[in-house]
């Protein structure tokens, strides 16, 4: 297998999913006093529901949808898993809080995985910290190709000024946190499939893509990430930012 075949051979491209959508939703959790509490490990035992998982702080679970090529299906789905996640959150003495940017002084204890344990002995305390304190929703679109990957990759690239102002709560704070915490956040617009090998191997992420923080990315999940909104709790403004998204990738 040469380098190309081992890069592309991470990803897992499919037809049958082009153009469906997905969500991915962080979302921070607080005690009955409003600190942010290190309970997603609990939280996660509780609910049992693989639509839910973790991030890096253990202060924050992610909720995910199914992939869908239907919007209002899309949006059921949000809705279902954020009402099966307050009823988690109250059962455990938390709640889920829809905020872009956690406080300074917010625990930085990371979930407990190698991965994680192994990222977090690796940056520093202010990297760690700025990665703890952000939160967003991630929208991915499903790709048929590593060809079509990277033409719906490029179509978001050349929105993504307008997607982050879209998607900002928090006049530029996470952003601003999420560049500290990546520092190589900016995609670039591939020329083709060699350019997208060349950049993975240059900025790292060729034997494991999931180590590409770009606002947008090739995800292994055989979608285009884009990763630059942040919080909201209104589902009907994800749905948006979802239709927008179908709207400048359809046909590319």
């Amino acid at each position: 297998m040469n380098t190309m075949e081992k890069f592309l051979s991470h990803f897992s491209f499919s037809g049958a999913m082009r153009n469906y959508v997905g969500v991915e939703r962080e979302r921070f959790l607080k005690n009955t006093e409003g600190i942010y509490v290190p309970q997603a490990k609990r939280f996660l035992s509780e609910i049992k529901d693989p639509r839910w998982t973790y991030e890096l702080s253990a202060c924050q679970v992610e909720d995910r949808t199914d992939p869908r090529d239907n919007l209002l299906e899309l949006k059921y789905d949000l809705i279902r898993n954020t009402n099966s996640g307050i009823l988690v959150a109250e059962k455990i003495g938390t709640k889920l809080v829809c905020e872009e940017v956690a406080s300074y002084d917010m625990p930085l204890d990371v979930f407990p995985t190698e991965r994680y344990e192994n990222i977090s002995r690796a940056i520093s305390t202010d990297r760690l910290r700025s990665a703890c304190r952000v939160a967003g929703i991630h929208i991915h679109i499903g790709v048929g190709s590593v060809k079509d990957a990277i033409s719906t990759h490029n179509a978001c690239v050349e929105h993504m000024e307008e997607l982050i102002r879209m998607g900002d709560h928090s006049s530029g704070e996470r952003i601003a946190l999420y560049k500290e915490m990546a520092e190589k956040w900016e995609p670039p617009t591939y020329e083709n499939t060699e350019h997208f090998l060349e950049t993975a191997l240059r900025e790292g992420f060729a034997d494991d893509p999931k180590r590409c923080y770009h606002f947008v990315r090739i995800s292994v999940h055989g979608t285009v990430e884009c990763r630059m909104f942040g919080i909201t709790p209104h589902e009907d403004e994800i749905i948006y930012w979802a239709e927008f998204l179908t709207q400048i990738t359809r046909g590319v």
